[in-house]
């Protein structure tokens, strides 16, 4: 049995229907009968987009299956984090959808899939420098960064800048009147597919190489679970305006948590042909829209090997035999055993995380989402040493606490996206917290043992005490309270949301079993 509801299913799905024998579902099955009970019950009408979704979902799983090939990762560092995020097989387990992927062909979805531990080169364009749209909070324009980073022989020069593009957005821009058009008046030019190879991390838009010192996010019109994942203009403005409060509060979190890393996103490039066709000047603007996020360089420690926090725990028996690898790899002192192991392991996880996140909100009114794909773990011979959190598209602001004034330099549209109430964003901070992060990493860690589970959720009861006594305030303590209390946590309502094909911001919450306060003190860790 598990408290939150992880459970681990040991048979498919069986239909007992009255007078009929139980029967055997398979998927399209379960997924038609679950659609329309979910008609019935609202008075909906069918969704059909959502069993697309799904059949695409069980389509891509079955190919991610088919290529798997797990082995330990590598011994060098960055490598390692290369195959951490390429190693998601399976997706979010309370997703009706998890890996859905919608305009993208089979054959492009083999060749650009992280789980296909693919790589390619980047798909630059030149842009007349009139139609030039960044901004940068570094030494460095976006623009100069890029040419820096560029392939040898690519310069831009006093008339062009360089853009890079995911190679499959690419192709789909090209296919665009507004693109052509610029293209045969020379205000843009085709440069092709060349230079070094990225690897797609687990978000599939957002690229990697290691000798570069920034993650390249690039727009990719195809839709990702929820959403379709282009850069629009107001989130490249949310998250220069992220990066800048982030960087007034480093030197204050650097100070408290030492461990923990923001990966900022501190320039972004796209640009604006200015035709006077609103559709259209959106259209290439968001399609070139492209956010550089910092990388490891200056912020991984000697030593350390950063691992995506969702290759360990949120990957079903792949992510089981990670983790077995880390707590072996883990010095044993006095002959501990592999509970006590695992107990001081995500005593030290939930302390580096939990600590800044919890501490960002209720002193700084700054909400992250620590969901297990904005998660990275730096370990050393197993042991946790650093986080790295990272997806300013994620990070919201408690809307009491940023006023409109404080935020003048952006516009209107990009404060009301990110803002959010204080209930909201609390809200989120906990489902992405203790549902889809701590939840699962118990259920991983402590498979098969309720007593270690218990354990486990000791350890985040001890930690949240342990918080509110260094940095809580009158705020915290309501909250934290409820959480020790017993109240549930909320839970996001993935297939409820997709039903109703709500916004991301307008999602619904249902109740999660919280463990937390059935917790007595014997059970307490110290």
């Amino acid at each position: 049995a598990c408290a939150t509801g992880n459970y681990r299913y040991l048979s498919p799905m069986y239909c007992k229907a009255p007078g009929k024998p139980w029967a055997l579902l398979d998927w399209q099955a379960l997924a038609g009968l679950v659609l329309r009970e979910l008609s019935v019950k609202y008075g909906q009408p069918a969704n059909d987009e959502l069993m697309q979704q799904i059949q695409d979902s069980v389509a891509v799983t079955s190919a991610v299956l088919s290529a798997a090939c797990p082995k330990p990762f590598s011994p060098t560092p960055l490598q390692a984090f290369v195959e951490s995020e390429q190693s998601l097989v399976f997706g979010h387990p309370f997703h009706p959808a998890p890996k859905s992927r919608q305009g993208i062909s089979h054959e492009d979805m083999q060749r650009y899939s992280p789980e296909m531990g693919t790589r390619f080169a980047l798909h630059y364009f030149a842009v007349r420098r009139e139609c030039l749209l960044q901004q940068s909070v570094l030494a460095q324009p976006c623009d100069q960064i890029i040419a820096g980073q560029a392939p040898a022989g690519l310069a831009a020069d006093e008339d062009f800048f360089l853009i890079p593009t995911h190679p499959w957005q690419a192709r789909h821009l090209l296919t665009h009147p507004g693109l052509v058009e610029a293209i045969r008046r020379d205000r843009i030019r085709d440069l092709g597919q060349q230079g070094a190879h990225f690897y797609p991390t687990s978000s599939i838009r957002t690229l990697f190489h290691p000798a570069n010192p920034y993650f390249y996010k690039c727009s990719l019109n195809v839709r990702i679970t929820n959403c379709v994942r282009k850069n629009a203009l107001y989130e490249l403005e949310g998250a220069l305006q992220v990066t800048r409060i982030m960087r007034g509060l480093t030197p204050q979190l650097q100070q408290h948590f030492p461990g923990m890393a923001v990966m900022e996103e501190p320039a972004f490039i796209s640009a604006d042909l200015k035709t006077g066709d609103a559709h259209t000047d959106k259209a290439i603007t968001e399609g070139f829209g492209l956010i550089l996020r910092r990388g490891f360089d200056d912020v991984l420690h000697p030593g350390v090997t950063p691992l995506l926090a969702g290759a360990l725990f949120g990957n079903h028996i792949y992510g089981e035999a990670r983790m077995g690898e880390l707590l072996g790899a883990m010095p044993r002192c006095g002959g501990s055993s592999r509970e006590e192991t695992a107990v001081t392991w995500f005593s030290r996880y939930v302390g580096e995380l939990m600590y800044p996140v919890l501490y960002c909100y209720f002193a700084h009114g700054l909400i992250f989402e620590p969901h297990l794909q904005n998660v990275v773990i730096g370990v050393t011979e197993g042991q946790v040493r650093q986080i790295f959190l990272r997806d300013f598209e994620g990070v919201k602001l408690v809307q009491e606490r940023y006023s409109a004034r404080q935020l003048d330099g952006i516009s209107p549209r990009a404060r009301e996206a990110l803002w959010y109430s204080a209930e909201q964003g609390w809200k989120r901070i906990a489902y992405c917290l203790f549902v889809n992060n701590f939840c699962e990493a118990i259920n991983q860690i402590g498979a098969g043992s309720p007593a270690l589970q218990n354990r486990l959720w000791a350890v985040v009861r001890h930690h949240l005490h342990a918080y509110q006594s260094q940095y809580g305030n009158d705020v915290s303590a309501r909250c934290i309270n409820a959480l020790l209390n017993g109240e549930a946590f909320p839970g996001k309502a993935n297939l409820i949301n997709r039903f109703f094909k709500r916004p991301d911001r307008a999602s619904g919450y249902l109740p999660v079993n919280n463990p937390l306060g059935t917790l007595g003190e014997n059970q307490a860790w110290s």
